[in-house]
């Protein structure tokens, strides 16, 4: 039986939903530090470099033979045959350590909020959300779609009750100023990390009921998750006697009403788990194409290590994040940038990027943006 499509809806949230996750946590104590212009220009530089890599990465998947498959298109277009199985075997390795991290991070900023809100130790807590996350991917990618409408529209209304919560009961104030230049930097490496939704454009394009709207999908979805990660930001900034690491917690305490840890934990849930589906199955998807086996058993095998890293990690979530930052610039400097130089030399479907495809000027500052992305990674931000 064929495979349900993916509707416009379900791909635009699908976008939103994989990159919404960690960025929304994180993202306002590193606000906090530099203020709104330095924001400001960490954002529009991160935007711009996030939709141009999305359109280069869709126009690449979109004229390869595997569209879904991130290792079948790098073997198509940038493994010579005599290395092929060497440096598929090596880029493998990269891209396992990857999807690890990023599951890693959702695990452990879950933990920390249901830990927060329960009262029970992190370890338990991060196996009550794991198995909770798990439950939705034995419905496929279809299933993955209809979740993502759901959890994304609860975020949004989750974001704005806390919005107006917070301007309601200021305890903090937002500052007008730049910051620290290296601040600023670590600050747009962590919006290029919040905005990174590579499996989530890979799935698009293999799954878009409808290609011709796969573009207008791409950037509404990195549309979204921008407006709801800074009007989050501002939102706990003023809501906040202290702005933490994991800003629920923060936000909860300056508020003060029950209520609002509630809401802040149904955040984290919801935020957590539309990241680990987009993750968690393009590690399965990994799993099951070089080890052919099913789809619950690829699962189990991907994310399941990723649930005990998380319990015994001895790092705090906003370095886990930067690591991921730099590990995720690597991969995307060494190979989808030169795999996507080789597709356009032939291309075989329309290209999303219009007369600005194979452009060398746009290449160059992707892969700026991206380089810049890497050393923010060593950039600390307290």
């Amino acid at each position: 039986m064929q495979e349900k499509k993916l509707t416009f809806t379900e791909s635009l949230m699908l976008v939103t939903g994989a990159g919404v996750g960690t960025g929304i946590l994180t993202i306002p104590y590193a606000v906090d530090k530099i203020g709104v212009i330095g924001t400001f220009v960490a954002l529009l530089v991160a935007y711009a470099a996030s939709a141009a890599l999305y359109l280069i990465i869709a126009d690449l998947a979109r004229n390869s033979s595997y569209p879904g498959d991130f290792l079948a298109i790098l073997s198509e277009h940038l493994f010579s045959e005599g290395r092929r199985k060497r440096l598929s075997l090596l880029f493998l390795v990269l891209l396992v350590l990857l999807l690890l991290e990023n599951l890693v991070v959702y695990l452990m900023c879950a933990g920390d909020v249901l830990s927060d809100l329960t009262g029970m130790d992190s370890k338990p807590a991060v196996f009550l959300f794991y198995g909770i996350a798990t439950a939705v991917i034995m419905f496929g990618v279809k299933g993955m779609g209809w979740g993502e409408k759901v959890s994304v529209f609860l975020i949004g209304c989750v974001v704005l009750v806390l919005t107006a919560l917070s301007l309601t009961h200021v305890k903090g104030t937002l500052n007008v100023t730049l910051g620290k230049g290296s601040v600023v930097m670590a600050v747009y490496g962590l919006f290029m990390f919040a905005f990174s939704a590579i499996f989530a454009v890979l799935q698009v394009c293999e799954h878009i009921e409808k290609p011709e709207l796969t573009r207008r999908a791409l950037l509404g979805g990195l549309t979204l998750n921008a407006l709801l990660t800074v009007l989050f930001a501002f939102a706990v900034i003023l809501g906040s006697k202290e702005v933490t690491e994991v800003a629920t917690i923060g936000l909860s305490d300056g508020i003060g009403m029950p209520v609002v840890k509630v809401l802040c934990s149904l955040l984290v849930v919801f935020a957590m788990i539309s990241s680990f589906w987009s993750s968690g199955i393009a590690f399965a998807d990994v799993v099951g194409g070089e080890f052919e086996t099913s789809p619950r058993k690829s699962w189990l095998i991907a994310t399941l290590p990723a649930a005990l890293i998380a319990i015994v990690i001895p790092l705090s979530v906003l370095d886990v994040v930067q690591i991921g930052a730099g590990a995720l610039s690597i991969i995307l400097v060494l190979v989808v940038l030169p795999a996507y130089k080789q597709a356009m030399r032939d291309p075989l479907s329309p290209l999303l990027l219009g007369k600005h495809s194979g452009s060398k000027v746009l290449i160059a500052f992707v892969a700026a943006a991206v380089i810049l992305m890497a050393i923010s990674s060593f950039i600390p931000i307290r």
